[in-house]
C-alpha cells in the first residue's frame, strides 16, 4: 500500500480551510450586524426619544437698547440639532396645542385616550417669528420672566432652560440617554486599549514576550526550590 494521500484524502484536507473561510466571513458579518444594532439601541433610539421631546437653552441679550434672542433645541440635553435666532425681539407670547382624543373599541367598551398637550414660547421679531417647545406646566413662568426682562431696560441678559415635556424630556430622556453614555464609555475604553497596543508594538513589547518572561521567572523559581 502506498503512503501517498489519494485525491479523496486531499479533498478532505481542503474542506476545513474552506469552512474556516466561511466561518470567518460569517463572524465578520455578525460582528458588523451586532455593532449596528448596538448603535441603534444605544444612540439612535435615545436620539429619537430626546428629539421628540427636546430640551432647549434660550438666551436673551440686550445690546445698545436692542434685544436679541437665540435658542438651541438639543438632543441628549446638550447636543443642538436646531438653532433659532431672532433680532430684534419686540415681544413674546405662547401658543397652546391641545392633545387629540382618540376612541378605540376594546372588549365592547369605548376607551378614550388623549395625547399630551403641547405649548410653545413664541418669540416675535420684525417680520419673523420663532417658536420654542415648552412644557404647559412651565409656560406661564417662562413668559412672565421673558416679559419682565423685556420691560427692564437695565437687564443685560436672561438665560432659560426649558423642556418640552417633563415626563418624556427629563425622566424618559434621561434614562435612555444613559445607554448612550455607556456606549461612549465602552467606545473610549476600546480605543484606549487600541492605542496602548499600538504603543507596545512601537516599543517592541508584545504579549508573547511578557508571557515568555513570566514563564522564565516561574521556571527560575522552580530551579531555586530544587
Amino acid at each position: 500500500m502506498s503512503d501517498l494521500p489519494t485525491d479523496h484524502e486531499g479533498e478532505h484536507q481542503q474542506l476545513p480551510v474552506r469552512d474556516r473561510e466561511r466561518a470567518g466571513q460569517k463572524s465578520f458579518g455578525s460582528i458588523v450586524l451586532s455593532h449596528l444594532l448596538v448603535i441603534f439601541f444605544c444612540v439612535g433610539f435615545p436620539a429619537m426619544v430626546t428629539g421628540i421631546a427636546p430640551v432647549s437653552w434660550i438666551k436673551f441679550e440686550r445690546r445698545d437698547g436692542q434685544v436679541s434672542a437665540s435658542a438651541k433645541i438639543c438632543l441628549f440635553f446638550v447636543v443642538p440639532y436646531r438653532t433659532i435666532y431672532v433680532s430684534p425681539v419686540i415681544g413674546v407670547g405662547d401658543r397652546f396645542v391641545e392633545g387629540t382624543v382618540t376612541r378605540e373599541e376594546r372588549d365592547r367598551r369605548t376607551v378614550r385616550t388623549k395625547s399630551e398637550d403641547e405649548d410653545y414660547l413664541v418669540i416675535r421679531g420684525n417680520g419673523q417669528t420663532a417658536e420654542v417647545p415648552v412644557s404647559p406646566f412651565s409656560i406661564k413662568s417662562v413668559v412672565k420672566k421673558t416679559e419682565s426682562f423685556l420691560k427692564e431696560e437695565g437687564a443685560t441678559d436672561l438665560k432659560l432652560f426649558v423642556v418640552a415635556n417633563w415626563k418624556f424630556s427629563v425622566i424618559a430622556g434621561g434614562l435612555v440617554s444613559l445607554l448612550t453614555v455607556l456606549y461612549v464609555c465602552a467606545l473610549i475604553y476600546q480605543i484606549s486599549l487600541g492605542v496602548i497596543r499600538c504603543f507596545k508594538w512601537a516599543l517592541g513589547i508584545s504579549s508573547d514576550d511578557k508571557s515568555f518572561s513570566q514563564s522564565r521567572m516561574s521556571d527560575g523559581g522552580r530551579d531555586n526550590q530544587f
